[in-house]
């Protein structure tokens, strides 16, 4: 169960291009924004968005970010290393699914896409009393679902488990069901993290919302060191439970401080409370539906071999960090943004928010696709191999993480379009595209699991978030005429950003292969990073070329915030 509301998994590590590149992401949608046909000298609207509280906003949001990626990182190893026998972690990873399932079936994105929007309208217009009972009946609804479904689990675990694992053994059976019964309760507590980071948020607040992944993590890391030599695997789940606890305390004395007034209560005679739990519905349907996918997914993984599932979940935790560096963080800081710019109309600053901040999103992930697919075994190696896992699981890892980077910008635009349609307080849209992709990532998957074994997994995924995309877009700009040149504008930079990740993706191949016949395949681990690090950065400097030469805007933009912070931080 992940913080970000794309498919939850297992996070981990840092990605191969500079980490602080990142904190330029969030920042340029507002700098972007108001620096393309910005009226001069005009009195700055009430309650609209300025450039630089949205600035700070995404450079804390992104460096939290990071910091739970690299947390996560630590947290995948510690489980590795904890149990070096990559198969017989099968269960454990087998184990998250049906509470995974709960969280993002009945919270997860559903709350943000539907609370911040209609209770940072409520708190704009000073109706704080009443978005305060929206919250209380919101909150009351969920966790009484929630509480209820956990109760159907727990009765009915072993059936569960059995249909969504039929390669698994009596024994890995037995032992998913152990774990799954344990986590079960995880789920509650991360919703009232959901909760909390959805009433931070719509009140632009975002440091303790975006630090209680962290929290997560850490809990999952003391089960890994603390818990696993006490009670083997089961340390493990109980970690996940103390994560989840901590991931709500942790946010709790933020909502206090601004004088949180919750009450067990059900009111949808406020047409607001049933607005947000109508929104709530659609988002709901389609996140549960994303998980039929990781649960079909599951269950082919464990019909190929026992380390099947745990290399899945490796390949598709490497594919989250950058997804969480760049596009959760963007999106997180924008949809207040854009909500408050379509409820008043604004629909030329909320194109411009929207479109810039696509661009350049577009812009950094192809570039990190091209360099992640050269070096993804050296990464992996990197960062799986003190943990002693086998080269078997290592080989499996770094190709199944190749076939997913083929997706991550699809994901990470995903992670920002879905919220303008929030911002539009439009969950169905999002829903509709989403249940298509699943559709096509279970018929992919199913045809193809024969040939191509596990990676065709990992090709579902990619191909449904490609369709996904598009139909995105395409409703979007129907939806928003205004958005038509900025659309238009996105197109052109990825053609040009495609082209100048091909050049530096062969110069980072041919790099890295001249270097593997000097050094050999497996060199030590400090050559091993100096290999990556040099594959990279050669690659990125044919990059950073190309783009001057195609005079990619995008690049000067980055570069601009970066000096900026960079400057603000010499002068604080």
């Amino acid at each position: 169960m992940d913080e970000s509301d794309t498919m939850a998994a297992q996070q981990t590590g840092t990605v191969a291009v500079p980490g602080e590149a990142a904190a330029g992401i969030a920042t340029t949608a507002a700098t972007a924004a108001t620096s393309v046909g910005a009226a001069p000298a005009a009195e700055p609207r009430a309650g609209s968005s300025t450039t630089r509280a949205l600035a700070r906003a995404g450079l804390l949001v992104t460096v939290l970010f990071l910091l739970s990626r690299v947390l996560g990182y630590v947290r995948t190893i510690a489980i590795a290393a904890a149990v070096p026998d990559v198969g017989s972690l099968s269960p454990f990873f087998a184990a998250f699914r049906i509470p995974d399932f709960l969280f993002q079936l009945v919270a997860a994105g559903a709350l943000s896409s539907s609370l911040i929007p209609v209770i940072a309208g409520l708190f704009a217009t000073e109706q704080e009393a009443r978005a305060w009972r929206v919250v209380s009946t919101i909150t009351t609804l969920m966790l009484s679902g929630l509480v209820l479904l956990a109760g159907l689990v727990l009765l009915f675990t072993p059936g569960l488990v059995g249909m969504i694992t039929p390669g698994f053994d009596q024994a890995q059976l037995a032992e998913t069901t152990e774990l799954t019964r344990i986590m079960v309760l995880s789920p509650v507590f991360l919703a009232g993290g959901a909760i909390a980071a959805s009433i931070l948020n719509a009140r632009g607040r975002f440091g303790a919302a975006a630090l209680a992944p962290l929290v997560y993590n850490v809990g999952i890391i003391a089960g890994a060191l603390l818990l696993v030599p006490a009670f083997g695997i089961p340390g493990l789940a109980y970690g996940v439970v103390i994560g989840a606890a901590g991931h709500l305390l942790v946010q709790v004395p933020s909502v206090a401080r601004m004088g949180a007034r919750l009450r067990p209560r059900i009111d949808l005679r406020d047409d607001q409370a049933r607005l947000a739990f109508l929104l709530m519905v659609p988002r709901a349907i389609g996140l549960g539906a994303v998980q039929v996918v990781f649960l079909v997914m599951t269950s082919l993984a464990s019909t190929l071999g026992p380390e099947a599932l745990p290399v899945f979940t490796f390949a598709f935790t490497m594919l989250q960090i950058p997804i969480g560096i760049f596009g959760v963080p963007l999106g997180i800081v924008l949809l207040p943004s854009l909500a408050r710019e379509a409820a008043t109309g604004a629909t030329a600053t909320f194109a411009r928010l929207l479109g810039r901040g696509l661009a350049i999103l577009a812009y950094a992930m192809i570039g990190v696709t091209a360099l992640g697919i050269v070096v993804s075994e050296d990464l992996v190696r990197l960062l799986f191999g003190v943990a002693d896992i086998s080269e078997s699981a290592i080989e499996a890892t770094a190709a199944c993480l190749a076939v997913f980077l083929l997706g991550l910008t699809a994901h990470s635009l995903i992670a920002v379009l879905a919220r303008a349609f929030y911002a539009l307080q439009d969950t169905r849209t999002p829903v509709a595209a989403a249940l298509v992709a699943v559709v096509v990532n279970i018929v992919v998957a199913n045809v193809l699991i024969g040939p191509m074994q596990l990676n065709v997994l990992a090709a579902a995924i990619a191909v449904g978030a490609w369709l996904e995309t598009a139909i995105l877009v395409v409703l979007l700009r129907r939806r928003t005429p205004d958005l038509g040149p900025d659309l238009r504008h996105l197109g052109i930079v990825m053609a040009k950003s495609t082209l100048v990740a091909a050049a530096g993706g062969v110069v980072a191949w041919t790099a890295g292969a001249w270097l593997v016949g000097l050094w050999g395949e497996a060199p030590g681990y400090l050559l091993l990073a100096v290999r990556a690090a040099v594959a990279v950065a050669l690659g990125g400097l044919v990059i950073v070329a190309g783009s001057l030469l195609l005079r990619i805007g995008e690049l000067q933009t980055i570069t601009g915030v970066l000096v900026d912070l960079v400057r603000r931080r010499a002068t604080a």
